[in-house]
C-alpha cells in the first residue's frame, strides 16, 4: 500500500483530471500523494456470479477499469483496476478472476483470446467458451469420451478416500474452459495431465 498504490492513484487522478472534472480538494490531495498514504482509498472489486454471462460481463467491466486500456484512460476511468486492493468473484465471476490471476494479469483481451504464442503447454491459451461446459459437442460419439475423461480425472480423489460429487465433475469441465492447459484443439483430449491438472490457488 505504501510502495505501489500512491503512484497508481496518481495515474488514475491524471486520467480523471484529463476530463476537466472538478474533484473536491481533499480527494485530489489524497490521490496526488500530498496526504498520508494511509489515507488512500481501499478499493475492492467483486465480479458477480451467473455462469458464462457473468464471466463475459465481468471481463468487460475489468477491461473498462484497466489503466492499460487507452479508451478507458481517455474517458477518465482507466486505472481503477490497478488501484484495487482486492479482486474477487463468485461462480462465473470466479472463472474470470481465476483465469486472470493464472495468466498473471494480462490485458482482458489476452485473458479471453490467449496470449500471442500461448498454447496448452506454454503461455496462456485463453478461454474455450465457444463450447458448452458439460456437453461440448452435439455429437454423442465425442461427448461420451469427453465425459469419461472428466470422470477419470476425479479418480485420484476417489482413490485417496474422498467422496466424489457432481461439483468435482463440474469443476473439471469448467477447468477445460478457463484454466490454462486446454485449447480449442485438445478440449476433447482425455490425457489427465492436461486441462489445468495440478493448478491450485496457492500456486498462483
Amino acid at each position: 500500500k505504501t510502495q505501489v498504490l500512491p503512484n497508481v492513484w496518481k495515474n488514475y487522478l491524471q486520467n480523471v483530471q484529463s476530463k476537466d472534472l472538478d474533484l473536491p480538494g481533499y480527494v485530489s490531495s489524497i490521490l496526488e500523494g500530498s496526504a498520508n498514504n494511509s489515507d488512500l482509498p481501499s478499493l475492492g472489486i467483486a465480479v458477480s456470479g451467473g455462469g458464462f454471462r457473468a464471466a463475459i460481463f465481468g471481463a468487460g467491466v475489468l477491461n473498462t477499469l484497466d489503466g492499460r486500456n487507452e479508451s478507458s484512460k481517455s474517458a477518465g476511468i482507466g486505472g481503477l483496476l490497478q488501484a484495487s486492493l482486492y479482486l474477487t468473484g463468485l461462480s462465473g465471476g470466479s472463472w474470470l478472476v481465476s483465469s486472470f490471476a493464472q495468466a498473471d494479469f494480462p490485458t482482458i483481451q489476452e485473458v479471453i483470446f490467449g496470449i500471442p504464442g500461448g498454447s496448452n503447454t506454454s503461455g496462456y491459451a485463453g478461454w474455450n467458451i465457444e463450447f458448452n461446459a458439460f456437453l461440448p459437442h452435439d455429437n454423442t460419439t465425442l461427448d461420451i469420451p469427453y465425459l469419461q475423461g472428466v470422470i477419470n480425472e476425479t479418480l485420484g480423489k476417489f482413490d485417496a478416500g474422498f467422496p466424489i460429487t457432481f461439483v468435482d465433475l463440474w469443476g473439471r469441465c469448467i477447468a477445460r474452459h478457463f484454466v490454462n492447459g486446454t485449447n480449442s484443439n485438445d478440449i476433447f483430449t482425455t490425457i489427465t495431465d492436461l486441462h489445468g491438472a495440478g493448478v491450485t490457488y496457492s500456486s498462483l
